[in-house]
């Protein structure tokens, strides 16, 4: 982002009155010089600068939107082409035709130059940017606009928005607006959601989302889904207290799925999403409560309790468990992992890479903070 972008912070409050504040046709406005724009976008910032009026409809600058914006524009005379990652435009200077996404559009007013910078009518660069709520608020003489597509938010992947509401429904939205409800999780969300995608070796789209909510935000929800061809096929829920997780999404060598409800372990084939095995995760580890699964391959598993927080290697073939920070930790941090519990219990060893048949893991140790990465050799487990 250049610096023309500003956070929005507590501004987004202050932008949802201006946008129900005043209801008029969206840019339609006085024709006044000192009128400013406003735009805040879906990844909490927001782009302002000052717009051009003209018999009552307002005009945005093109070149400095999309340049903040990352998309890229190609002017050759008088027609402008403008390429973002969901989005695509062309207009030409003088005629209120475009093209938006492929299709022929007219505005309502012709795009025209000043200073070598471009406007254009501002709610078709608004749409045309996936933004919505296009107003004009008259006391603070600004036009706002909200939901413009920055490039940074996570929840765009392939074309779409993902988008989980409050009682849990996932769904995404086309280029065209058009929204399809993939899955209900029946379940109550709360803060802004983290998304996470990952795409299988066979094709198949594993689509994780984290919300972490509570007072002091010490629970986690982890919602994850399989897609295959656009359709959910598979999906997993699973809460966390005090201790975040971090669910290993496919096999460290890429060939098998991973999807866990805390409870139950399942590994699923890619390209198919089917059942290959199913694992009692509180049998494997010992421990009543919900169960982290970081790391999966064709001999082991690596398994954490959310209640003990201890980093556990099972044996995938004979089920044998072992607690790997008495394999890596010197006596003093076993005790301090063993009782500590501010903030949590457990130990900080974290599954870092495979090479043959080296793990390597990276440690923090409870007592001195001390970090370094060590290796153990799964022969001497």
């Amino acid at each position: 982002m250049n610096s023309g972008f500003k956070k929005a912070g507590a501004a987004l409050a202050a932008s949802a009155i201006l946008l129900s504040a005043y209801s008029v046709e969206p840019t339609a406005v006085r024709a006044e010089t000192d009128i400013k724009y406003e735009l805040y976008l879906d990844s909490n910032e927001l782009i302002s600068g000052s717009t051009v009026v003209d018999k009552g409809l307002a005009y945005l600058p093109l070149k400095t939107i999309a340049e903040q914006l990352g998309a890229n524009v190609v002017q050759n005379g008088n027609r402008i082409t403008v390429r973002g990652k969901v989005y695509s435009f062309a207009i030409r200077i003088g005629s209120n035709t475009a093209v938006l996404n492929g299709k022929s559009t007219r505005m309502k007013g012709s795009p025209r130059t000043r200073n070598e910078e471009v406007f254009v009518p501002a709610k078709f660069l608004v749409d045309a940017l996936k933004g919505t709520g296009l107003k004009y608020e008259p006391e603070v003489k600004t036009i706002v606009a909200s939901d413009i597509y920055s490039g940074h938010n996570k929840s765009h992947y392939g074309g779409l928005n993902y988008r989980i509401s409050s009682d849990g429904k996932l769904s995404a939205t086309n280029s065209e607006g058009v929204t399809k409800q993939l899955y209900d999780f029946q379940t109550e969300t709360y803060n802004p959601h983290t998304f996470e995608f990952t795409k299988t070796n066979q094709g198949l789209i594993i689509l994780r989302i984290t919300d972490i909510y509570g007072e002091p935000m010490v629970q986690q929800q982890v919602f994850t889904v399989i897609m295959k061809n656009g359709a959910v096929i598979r999906q997993s829920k699973v809460n966390y207290f005090k201790r975040f997780a971090n669910n290993a999404a496919v096999s460290v060598n890429g060939k098998e799925l991973v999807l866990t409800d805390g409870i139950k372990l399942r590994i699923l084939e890619d390209h198919t999403g089917s059942v290959k095995e199913t694992y009692d995760l509180i049998e494997l580890g010992g421990v009543e409560g919900k169960y982290a699964v970081e790391a999966v391959e064709d001999d082991f598993f690596l398994i954490r309790s959310n209640t003990k927080g201890l980093l556990t290697y099972i044996d995938r073939r004979t089920g044998e468990r072992i607690a790997l920070y008495k394999e890596l930790l010197p006596l003093e941090e076993q005790q301090y992992a063993d009782n500590n519990d501010v903030p949590y219990y457990g130990d900080e060893i974290y599954f870092l890479r495979r090479t043959e048949q080296n793990l390597e893991f990276k440690i923090t140790e409870g007592l001195s903070g001390k970090q370094y990465t060590k290796s153990i050799n799964i022969s001497s487990l």
